[in-house]
């Protein structure tokens, strides 16, 4: 064999080889790059599954504590309207209490007696018989506070616990204030009732009616005075 066919035959065998050699190690390089990728992408995935795996428990604490709260939130709330049902109904009471000691001008339904000397009084033999009396008016004043009235006063004079009604003469005295015939005894309360209680029969108004003169008239709105005075004071 020739020089020169030696030559081109160790080209070729050296062109050849390192042909092969570019190739493999061309896919030495690009098979080293996929696993590298892949080996990254498997590493974010893993961090991804841990990040996902850690919010996951992050929420569960989050929701574990917002139950925690609403429940809390929940007990102030609980607490918050007890107290004020009770502040209201302290508030009820009292209010009740200031109208039935008659510390404040009161408004509201009710009824409105008018008693009268009988028109036949002045021709009568005993006119003592025919003309109101204290007793007359405390006895409509006691049935009106047993049908539930919530506030009285006679002649503008509001009643208050230790209010008393007593006669001098032709005139009744109520707490301290004299006045005279008619008396006109207002009543705020459920009107049906107090109207019902005065005319059972054989009730306060039967027994006086046919002694003294008396009209009832039930009111949608009255309005009364506050007592005037101390009311520590025993009127006599």
């Amino acid at each position: 064999m020739s020089r020169r066919r030696k030559f081109h035959l160790y080209l070729t065998v050296v062109t050849f080889c390192t042909g092969f050699l570019v190739a493999t190690s061309f896919e030495t390089t690009k098979l080293t790059r996929k696993e590298r990728l892949n080996d990254q992408l498997f590493q974010q995935e893993t961090q991804l599954n841990d990040r996902i795996l850690s919010e996951k428990e992050q929420n569960r604490h989050l929701e574990k504590q917002l139950i925690d709260l609403q429940r809390q939130v929940g007990k102030v709330e609980e607490a918050m309207a007890q107290r004020k049902s009770e502040a209201a109904e302290t508030l009820s009471q009292l209010e009740a209490a200031r109208m039935l000691s008659g510390v404040v001008a009161v408004e509201g339904p009710g009824i409105v007696i008018t008693m009268q000397d009988s028109q036949t009084a002045a021709s009568s033999s005993d006119i003592a018989n025919f003309i109101v009396h204290e007793q007359d008016v405390r006895l409509v004043v006691n049935e009106l506070r047993a049908a539930g009235a919530e506030a009285i006063s006679i002649n503008g004079q509001r009643l208050v616990s230790n209010s008393s009604i007593r006669c001098v003469g032709p005139t009744i005295i109520v707490n301290g204030i004299k006045s005279a015939a008619p008396f006109v005894i207002s009543a705020i309360g459920n009107p049906e009732t107090m109207e019902s209680a005065l005319n059972l029969p054989g009730g306060v108004l039967h027994s006086l009616q046919d002694f003294v003169q008396i009209d009832l008239v039930k009111k949608d709105k009255l309005q009364l005075p506050a007592f005037v005075g101390d009311a520590k004071t025993k009127h006599s």
